[in-house]
């Protein structure tokens, strides 16, 4: 089976042996003028030419800062366990999003008509995780909630499997994974998983889904959000995770997003670890996490208008020298999620450039 991420890492040079990814869509929409609701609801309001538009320049956006992969804006797609109607809507919101993706990268591509077809950009398929359709909760493991919302930090996220599995065969049901293999897209990526037993339903689901993913052609990465250097967001074991994916042939590359950056490191060399004990050595890492700032997931309270606060450990941190950092550790895909924009992308690449 072919496979696009390792056909790529073949073809870079060898002082920089990795991909660039691209950073957070909704950060990058809020700067666009989008409010947090707008720039959340916008892979269902395509139909809005203010939603399209924006979302089409932050796609372009990163093109231009130099990324290999752009990722579909279909984090959030509202697929609940529904059936019918509904979840044929939901789809459609899919399918027309991989195409705004991919008419970004068509119109990028149209200013260097000397690029062969070889470098047009990789589309990665955002796959959001279950706790999307978790009424009041934010995905990332550095917020700061109710303390109601606490019990939403237990196995499963207080859900069974089978509530998980259905969420996931809605969001990979069989036209989604066969259009997604005829557009250009190269790699399903589910992001923000923090949950053991979400891990587990995904690497079933995947089996359950080998041969059309042989048949498409598409790769897949998983990446978690963790509270530690050891557990998820969840409070699961990060090495149990880890072997989780690292033991399905289906996943071709592991890592983390949305986690605060001085945890990636340690992170990193923990997938090292479990990977060569798996002896699955060959899978790739990918690490995008966010800025490090808290996610306030609650009611702002008076004096704050911001739903991110910045930590005092981070004031001197910069982006482009941690990712270094990570790259010089072991990851193999590197980008940004949320409050990391095409500037900060832009500069690891003006950097990449420079030692080439």
């Amino acid at each position: 089976m072919r496979n696009a991420l390792f056909e790529r890492l073949h073809c870079k040079p060898e002082n920089a042996h990795y991909l660039v990814l691209d950073g957070g869509m909704g950060t990058s929409l809020g700067y666009l003028g989008l409010n947090e609701f707008d720039a959340w609801s916008a892979p269902r309001r395509l139909g809005e030419p203010h939603i399209r538009n924006s979302v089409k320049k932050v796609h372009i956006d990163f093109l231009e800062s130099g990324v290999d992969i752009i990722t579909t804006n279909t984090y959030d797609s509202q697929f609940e366990a529904v059936g019918g109607e509904q979840t044929f809507k939901r789809t459609q919101w899919v399918l027309d999003n991989i195409d705004l993706a991919n008419e970004a990268i068509d119109e990028h591509l149209w200013k260097f008509p000397t690029k062969c077809k070889s470098d047009r950009p990789l589309l990665a398929m955002s796959v959001g995780s279950f706790a999307t359709v978790i009424t009041g909760r934010a995905e990332t493991a550095n917020r700061e909630q109710n303390s109601d919302d606490d019990c939403r930090r237990r196995e499963g996220y207080g859900f069974e499997a089978s509530e998980i599995r259905s969420y996931f065969d809605a969001r990979l049901n069989n036209d989604i994974l066969k259009y997604a293999g005829n557009s250009n897209v190269s790699v399903l990526a589910f992001e923000t998983v923090g949950d053991l037993l979400e891990v587990q339903v995904i690497c079933d689901v995947l089996k359950s889904k080998a041969e059309m993913l042989t048949e498409t052609e598409l790769s897949t990465w998983v990446t978690l959000t963790c509270r530690t250097e050891k557990t998820v967001d969840t409070g699961g074991s990060l090495s149990s995770c880890i072997k989780e994916l690292a033991m399905c042939p289906q996943v071709t590359a592991l890592g983390i997003n949305c986690t605060e950056p001085h945890l990636v490191t340690p992170i990193i060399q923990s997938i090292k670890q479990v990977l060569k004990l798996c002896s699955a050595e060959d899978k790739l890492i990918v690490v995008y996490p966010n800025s490090g700032e808290i996610y306030l997931s609650r009611a702002l309270k008076d004096g704050e208008n911001d739903h991110w606060r910045k930590q005092s450990m981070y004031a001197d941190w910069d982006f482009v020298e941690a990712a270094l950092e990570w790259i010089d550790c072991g990851a193999n895909i590197i980008g940004g999620c949320c409050r990391i924009t095409a500037c900060n992308i832009a500069e690891l690449v003006r950097r990449e450039k420079s030692k080439s």
